[in-house]
């Protein structure tokens, strides 16, 4: 591959992608947050009356009970009249409306995009200044995990929680800052092979700012098909290093899982994503954890939320695991397993803990069934919707709090453990807490 030449800026360097080596089945982990699809119903018996003009769409929707047509349940004259009138009166202030002219119903924001159009010396790309304005009005709304999706982007999103994966072998993780930083870098993949390491943090793909978008947005720009050529720029520490990658198709691995004393099961769960539950009770299968199972959530992003109520349903047969309700009606996620796993648990956090893997160390400590080690988790605990806008393009939306078992919300204030650990005496601190645990086990069986 042909290096391209250095930057002007002397402390940014180009790092040259070297042989591609046998792969092995990594992928790229880029994972979005936890996602609902949006629904919304009519009634069977719908009138519905449309009038469009340019952009703007105007409906009117008369909703009509079933009853049958008997002379009681006949509309009387003056019902009828006045439903005309207001049909005919909405139809009318919509036509005069669009009638008067665009700068009627133009917003302002529609004006400002159209002046800059005309006035401009070059040619403008009218679409892109929409999606500025856009992504503009999410960043200005207060939302955090509110993020704006083009078509040209949706494909690649709806890949994200998928099981086979096309990327750059790294999972990537959004700071508070708005930072995004890698914090995972599959084996053999290109990006290992590549010198990209934990902490990096990405500025720009493909000669695009990232900096304050979403970890989401930036999977989607990063991946595509195979093959396809992703350029980085990243910081690490005070230089700046740029990278040329191609894509690779992989199978996702979110588990890995070890026997690390002759009765105890160690799980590392990565993400959750499409088939992790299954990877989990695969993993249980082929290791023996009678005296205790060791499940570590650090650094995990969170992901599929029923994937993680899986994983605890493994371990909690009966009960809550997580809900929340949106307008009123309450979601429910709950655990239905006749046999589940009576091994003693502990769970390992850390503050980049987030999301789905925190809400099922929660799951754990409310319903007493394990204990939590290490330190206070990131703090993501809400629930984002798709709305489809009228060209496909989609937002996603904030539209609900988690609530752990106990009926607590994570949202800001993240997950304390059980006992605060230093990271360099996790190992150790588990199999002590798993070897008390199990002597209570044994004890209160006999």
């Amino acid at each position: 591959m042909a290096v391209k030449k250095p930057s002007r800026n002397p402390s940014t360097r180009k790092v040259k992608n070297p042989p591609a080596k046998r792969r092995n089945g990594n992928t790229q982990t880029i994972r979005s947050r936890t996602v609902a699809s949006d629904k919304s119903k009519i009634g069977d018996q719908t009138l519905l009356l449309s009038a469009s003009s340019g952009r703007e769409k105007t409906e009117i929707i008369l909703r009509a009970s079933a009853r049958p047509n008997t002379e009681k349940n006949r509309p009387s004259e003056d019902s009828v009249r006045r439903a005309f009138l207001f049909v005919f009166i909405a139809a009318l202030s919509f036509v005069l409306g669009t009638g008067v002219g665009n700068q009627t119903n133009q917003s302002l924001v529609d004006s400002a995009i159209e002046k800059l159009v005309e006035s401009a010396p070059n040619e403008l790309d009218k679409s892109e200044l929409e999606r500025a304005a856009i992504e503009g009005a999410v960043k200005a709304s207060g939302d955090e995990w509110a993020n704006y999706f083009p078509q040209s982007t949706l494909a690649q999103l709806s890949q994200i929680t998928s099981n086979t994966l096309t990327g750059i072998g790294v999972s990537i993780t959004e700071a508070r800052s708005g930072a995004i930083r890698v914090s995972d870098v599959q084996e053999d993949s290109i990006s290992a092979r590549s010198g990209i390491k934990i902490g990096d943090q990405i500025l720009r793909v493909n000669g695009v700012d990232v900096q304050g978008a979403s970890a989401t947005a930036v999977a989607a720009q990063i991946r595509g098909e195979i093959g396809k050529e992703v350029e980085l720029a990243i910081r690490r520490d005070t230089e700046v290093l740029e990278f040329s990658l191609f894509t690779e198709k992989v199978d996702l691995r979110t588990v890995d899982y070890s026997q690390i004393d002759s009765n105890v099961a160690f799980i590392s769960i990565s993400s959750f994503s499409t088939g992790t539950a299954q990877e989990v009770r695969d993993a249980l299968a082929n290791i023996r954890g009678n005296r205790g199972v060791i499940i570590d959530l650090r650094d995990n992003p969170g992901g599929i939320i029923e994937e993680a109520v899986q994983v605890a349903e493994e371990f909690i047969g009966r009960g809550v695991i997580v809900s929340y309700k949106v307008n009123g009606d309450e979601r429910i996620f709950s655990a239905s397993n006749r046999e589940p796993n009576p091994a003693p648990v502990v769970l390992l956090i850390n503050k980049r803990t987030t999301s789905a893997a925190e809400l099922l160390a929660a799951a754990f400590q409310d319903r007493n069934r394990g204990v939590v080690i290490g330190e206070r988790s990131y703090g993501k605990g809400s629930v984002q919707e798709f709305v489809t806008l009228r060209d496909g393009s989609k937002l996603e939306l904030t539209v609900a709090l988690y609530l752990t078992p106990s009926g607590r919300t994570i949202e800001g204030v993240g997950v304390t453990p059980d006992l605060l650990v230093p990271e360099s005496d996790l190992a150790i601190k588990a199999l002590q807490i798993l070897g008390g645990l199990s002597e209570l086990t044994t004890k209160s069986s006999k």
